[in-house]
């Protein structure tokens, strides 16, 4: 399924009937937090980093995968070997343990629950809430390592008035050295009149990848991409209706990723590649109801579509094949949920949820199928006139047995606490247990990866027999405020799984190797986290360091080995001023990356990953008009450390040669 370039920019300029988000009021609130409750951002309970809109456009951010590499707690791993596509992490934790959601709607993942945060734009974003640690109690079982939450803006305007908003981003970028080049369109239209309003979100990033060539002795030339050539293509559509009763609305969402890259980068197969080809849809209706000043009901019920066809080609002498997968993911998820003010110091929040999965293929001998049904509650107190806040929570979770599975039922607590001895210091921990189903995938899917050589050359089974996967965590922090000069912030985590679901080679001997998902007895994940900002007039900085640990009990060998995709040490930084007279904004940003460990127990690593860029921009007309000028990569691919088979940045994360400049501009009427 495709989107034509043309059908999506004139859907750019038709203003469909959708959805907008619910319980949304002003930009210090946090909507849709670790509390489901209206909560000023500096009164959170939980551990919640923001990042609004202007922070994703001084980082020049083009989506949600960009703009999170600025939070330090998040990983967001390239495309690599490892990686066929972009993926997140959260306190040592892979991306099917990280909810996605749109207005307090979770996003459809793909087959085994991640989320490709790489094709979700930043047009049209409020800000994004990220909620550290075990949030299942709320969202489910998908959010063991955390939550985040995408707010879109909102327009109003009064009965009399009709309102029509116009938002135009254009922007091209070429590597000078290479003279490889990107391109980047995106438009919002929003239409609001007193009661009504609706808004219509568009893009499309084009990157044509870097083609070379190389020799085979059988093969021949053999052309391969040493950076990936992909393109992406967005659609969301949404309305509602507002009224004293509370509000009703309707959204839609349309995506379509086609991408091809050079899979193992190394060796006499340059020409393995990778095609990934994945559309989505999304459909749904969300409301509120307010029955007096104490009470209100939210709710949303959505269905999800997602595709996958993926073809892995190797095409270098006798190891020369083809093989393609094409799956198909169905979700339907409906939510409803209560708010009570209960006196001057509680706020309590009760809900149901129920989830209803299928899953069918090329590795499926049948349409597998799954359901889950949950109630949770919790309730805010405010004691020691608001100094003191205490947030517990419970969440039941009952799977019925479907096609043999079996009955699970599952019971989660959590437990926060927020201590504010004065003004300018904030004691932040809590405690939440995580729980996991197995996924539709890792019970049933035969996945035959016979595209490389070597232990890349295996069969990975489902098996139906797994158990859930269960964790505690554990997380505190501190926040200093310095005189309204600069904040200082320190927080840790400890995270303990038990019958954690991963991939373990069952017969090494074999050709191909055989492998099987299997409940490890075991693992932990522990870490801290360091942040600094400060904002003075015209300057802006924010710093940040992470050190993330995971490590997988090996109950064969008795010993704990480290987990492999994971970045031990992660360092951030930004920097924006606004220089006087002249208005114009010059921001600098740049992270870091330690190497990971490409499989846990082994002993190969990737390199490690640097990368710094700067945004010079200025406004004109008002601020109507924003002309841009980006320049990314400005250490030219520096790293300090190699992979363990000698690759260096720029080969395993296939990147352009030399820094890249962008030139765009943004347009609101």
């Amino acid at each position: 399924m495709k989107v034509l370039r043309p059908l999506i920019c004139a859907f750019v300029f038709v203003s469909l009937p959708a959805f907008n988000s619910f319980g949304e009021e002003e930009e210090s609130v946090i909507v849709v937090s670790a509390g489901k409750i209206q909560q000023e951002e500096d009164n959170n309970v939980e551990q919640v980093d923001v990042i609004s809109s202007e922070k994703i456009a001084e980082s020049g951010a083009k989506t949600v995968s960009d703009a999170l590499r600025s939070v330090p707690g998040i990983t967001v791993n390239a495309v690599s070997a490892a990686n066929p596509t972009e993926s997140i992490s959260m306190q040592g934790l892979s991306s099917e343990y990280v909810k996605i959601m749109i207005d307090g709607v979770s996003v459809s993942g793909d087959v085994d629950g991640n989320v490709p945060v790489f094709q979700l734009p930043v047009e049209n974003i409020e800000r994004i809430e990220v909620i550290s640690g075990s949030s299942s109690v709320l969202y489910g079982s998908d959010a063991m390592g955390g939550a985040i939450n995408i707010i879109t803006k909102k327009n109003e305007a009064d009965f009399d008035q009709l309102k029509f908003n116009l938002a135009l981003t254009q922007e091209g970028g070429i590597s000078p050295s290479t003279l490889n080049w990107r391109d980047y369109s995106a438009a919002t239209a929003s239409l609001s009149s007193g009661r009504f309003s609706s808004s219509l979100t568009a893009s499309i990033d084009y990157t044509p990848g870097k083609e070379k060539y190389t020799n085979d002795a059988l093969a021949g030339k053999i052309k391969y991409y040493e950076s990936t050539k992909k393109q992406l293509d967005f659609l969301r559509a949404s309305a509602d209706w507002t009224d004293d009763w509370g509000k009703i609305g309707a959204y839609g969402l349309y995506t379509d990723s086609s991408q091809i890259c050079n899979y193992t980068k190394t060796g006499y197969d340059k020409g393995s590649t990778m095609e990934y080809t994945s559309s989505r849809m999304e459909g749904g209706i969300t409301g509120k109801y307010i029955y007096d000043n104490n009470l209100s009901f939210n709710y949303f019920s959505a269905v999800k579509y997602y595709y996958l066809d993926t073809v892995y080609s190797v095409a270098a002498g006798s190891n020369s094949s083809t093989k393609g997968t094409e799956t198909d993911f169905i979700e339907w998820e409906s939510d409803v949920r209560a708010t009570l003010l209960a006196g001057d110091y509680n706020e309590i929040l009760f809900g149901l949820n129920a989830d209803v999965e299928t899953i069918d293929g090329d590795s499926f001998d049948e349409r597998k199928k799954a359901l889950a049904f949950a109630a949770f509650a919790q309730d805010t107190l405010s004691l020691a006139d608001g100094k003191v806040k205490i947030l517990p929570g419970a969440r039941l979770d009952y799977a019925p047995s479907v096609q043999g599975s079996g009955t699970i039922v599952q019971a989660t607590p959590k437990l926060s606490l927020r201590y504010d001895p004065c003004e300018s210091l904030v004691l932040k921990c809590s405690y939440g247990m995580g729980y996991k189903l197995p996924s539709l995938k890792q019970k049933y899917w035969v996945f035959r990866h016979n595209y490389a050589p070597g232990a890349g050359n295996f069969i990975l089974y489902g098996n139906d027999d797994l158990d859930p996967e269960k964790s505690h965590g554990f997380n505190a922090s501190i926040d200093k405020n310095f005189d309204n000069i600069f904040k200082l912030g320190i927080s840790g985590y400890f995270n303990y799984l038990i019958d954690m679901i991963d991939s373990v080679v069952i017969d090494a001997t074999s050709s191909p190797q055989i492998r099987e998902y299997q409940n490890v007895d075991k693992a932990i994940t522990y870490g801290a986290e360091l942040s600094f900002s400060s904002t003075l007039d015209r300057f802006e900085c924010r710093a940040g360091y992470v050190f993330a640990k995971a490590k997988a009990y090996d109950s064969s060998s008795d010993k704990w080995n480290d987990m492999g995709l994971r970045s031990e040490h992660r360092v951030t930084a930004s920097v924006s001023y606004l220089f006087p007279v002249v208005e114009t904004k010059v921001a600098l940003n740049g992270e870091w990356n330690s190497r990971q460990l490409i499989s846990t127990g082994g002993d190969d690593y990737t390199p490690d990953y640097l990368m710094a860029g700067v945004c010079l921009s200025k406004k004109f007309l008002e601020e109507k008009l924003e002309l841009y000028l980006r320049g990314d990569n400005l250490l030219n691919n520096l790293n300090f450390k190699d992979g363990s088979n000698g690759d260096n940045q720029k080969d395993y994360y296939g990147l352009y040669d030399g820094f890249t400049l962008t030139l765009g501009g943004k347009f609101k009427w």
